[in-house]
C-alpha cells in the first residue's frame, strides 16, 4: 500500500534584524572567537618549538637525513596549521568589520538550520520545500516567512 504522506528535511534561513544590541552581541562573540584563535596560535607556536627541540635532542648523534626530513615535515605541518588559523582569524576580522557597518533595521543572515515538513499526496512539492525564513529581533522570533502554495 503506497504512503499518503512523508516527512522531508528542508533548510530554514535564520535572519536577524540589525539593532545596536545585535551588533554588540555579534561583535562580542567575534571578539571571543578571536581570543580563542590567538590562544590556539600561541599553543601552536609553543608546541611546535617544543617538538622541534625534542627532535633536535634526539638527533645529537649523527642521525643524518632522516632527522632532517622529520624536522622539515614538522615545520611544514606547523606552517600549514598556522596558515589555517591565520586565515580563520582574518575571516573573523572581516566579519567584525562588516558587522560594524551594517545598517540599522536591515536583515542579516545568521545561518541555516534543518526543518522537517510533512508532504502529502496532492501537495505542491516546490512550495513545501521552499526554504522559509525565521526573522529575529534581539534573539526573539518576530516573523516566520513561508511560501504558500
Amino acid at each position: 500500500m503506497p504512503a499518503e504522506s512523508l516527512s522531508l528535511r528542508r533548510q530554514v534561513t535564520i535572519k536577524a534584524i540589525v539593532t545596536e544590541t545585535f551588533k554588540q552581541q555579534a561583535a562580542s562573540e567575534l571578539q571571543q572567537a578571536l581570543q580563542q584563535l590567538d590562544l590556539q596560535l600561541e599553543q601552536l607556536e609553543f608546541q611546535g618549538k617544543r617538538a622541534l627541540q625534542d627532535l633536535e635532542k634526539k638527533g645529537i648523534s649523527p642521525a643524518g637525513p632522516q632527522l632532517t626530513q622529520q624536522m622539515e615535515g614538522l615545520k611544514e605541518q606547523i606552517g600549514e596549521e598556522r596558515n589555517r588559523l591565520m586565515a580563520a582569524k582574518n575571516d573573523l576580522l572581516q566579519r567584525l568589520n562588516m558587522i560594524s557597518s551594517l545598517e540599522p533595521n536591515s536583515e542579516f543572515v545568521q545561518g541555516q538550520v534543518d526543518n522537517f515538513v510533512e508532504v502529502s499526496v496532492g501537495d505542491n512539492l516546490y512550495a513545501k520545500m521552499a526554504a522559509p525564513d525565521i526573522i529575529l529581533k534581539d534573539g526573539i522570533v518576530t516573523e516566520i516567512r513561508t511560501v504558500e502554495g
